[in-house]
């Protein structure tokens, strides 16, 4: 049976720190090419993956969205904490995580999560990810805080909310992606509408580019520059981000260090260990190892493997 090892591709997008609002038109939506933005979309054998930007109304909210469809034939990837929340719709059979599969859970949302999951599946995929920028989960959840669904996967369906209900059920019975996606932008949309946040956002979506541009910053760095005292930044930061500021630092850190070890042409991590901020190599090892369930070493090694094997040609992925 042939098998596949997807990596985890992301779009490169700028954040947007002004509410935009407007009427989302399905035109709008980009295609990140793949010979014009490195490499956000992949063929592997019977299976496609690409990345599709959202329509410029909601680029503050939804990163980007992904699309997996394939036929069927063994299929994992190994997920590593982002820093994000987002939604799930498997508009064909779910995927196992970590070798457990719950047929319920045909559209979910995922919340915040601190360690690498194993997804993997044998059967046709057809996949719709939706990514959301940190701060933005409170406000698609309808004002539900982002904390309530750290480490959950909850089918929509169970959340007990008519209007969750009712996209699960469009979107599963869209006739293709592109109107499934079109379904969720609207929802968003509507959702962003209703429960936007003028007195907190704007800080918290400048605090998240100063965390993904300086991950060596402090808490109280932080703080200060969302003008909020630490205690209440704490507070308000978990509800809408669904972890705290010193979690996301940690992430951020980690993101980085996967960047650079991408570069590396050998197994000398020590640059990355001291310029990043860890105390030691033992330091870095465990930290690194939490997150991508992996070592350093064995980390740089599969990116070489996928090179040198040119299953994904031009390889080189995006964080959010």
């Amino acid at each position: 049976m042939e098998t596949g090892h997807i990596p985890y591709i992301f779009a490169d997008s700028s954040p947007f720190n002004v509410l935009n609002k407007g009427k989302v038109n399905p035109k709008d939506h980009k295609i990140v090419p793949l010979h014009r933005h490195s490499l956000s979309r992949q063929t592997f054998p019977m299976l496609q993956s690409r990345v599709i930007l959202p329509s410029a109304p909601l680029r503050h909210i939804i990163h980007h969205f992904w699309v997996m469809k394939g036929d069927a034939f063994r299929q994992e990837m190994y997920v590593m904490p982002r820093g994000c929340s987002k939604w799930m719709f498997h508009r064909t059979e779910p995927f196992m995580v970590n070798g457990m599969e719950d047929i319920t859970k045909t559209a979910s949302v995922c919340g915040q999560y601190h360690t690498a999951t194993r997804i993997s599946s044998e059967h046709p995929c057809n996949l719709i990810f939706v990514f959301f920028h940190p701060y933005a989960i409170k406000m698609v959840m309808g004002g539900i805080p982002g904390d309530q669904f750290y480490e959950e996967n909850i089918d929509m369906d169970s959340l007990g909310i008519p209007e969750f209900k009712d996209l699960k059920h469009k979107v599963l019975d869209a006739p293709d992606n592109i109107h499934a996606i079109a379904l969720i932008e609207d929802f968003v949309m509507r959702q962003v509408s209703q429960h936007s946040d003028t007195v907190y956002l704007p800080r918290l979506q400048y605090v998240c580019h100063a965390i993904k541009q300086q991950p060596l910053l402090s808490s109280a760095d932080l703080a200060e520059m969302a003008c909020l005292s630490e205690r209440q930044f704490r507070r308000v930061f978990s509800e809408f981000v669904g972890i705290s500021p010193k979690r996301l630092l940690k992430v951020e850190r980690f993101l980085e260090a996967t960047r650079s070890i991408q570069c590396l042409k050998d197994h000398d991590f020590t640059n990355i260990v001291y310029g990043m901020g860890y105390t030691d190599h033992s330091h870095f090892n465990k930290d690194f190892k939490e997150f991508a369930g992996m070592s350093p070493t064995e980390y740089l090694n599969h990116v070489k493997r996928l090179r040198e094997t040119n299953v994904l040609e031009g390889y080189k992925t995006y964080h959010l």
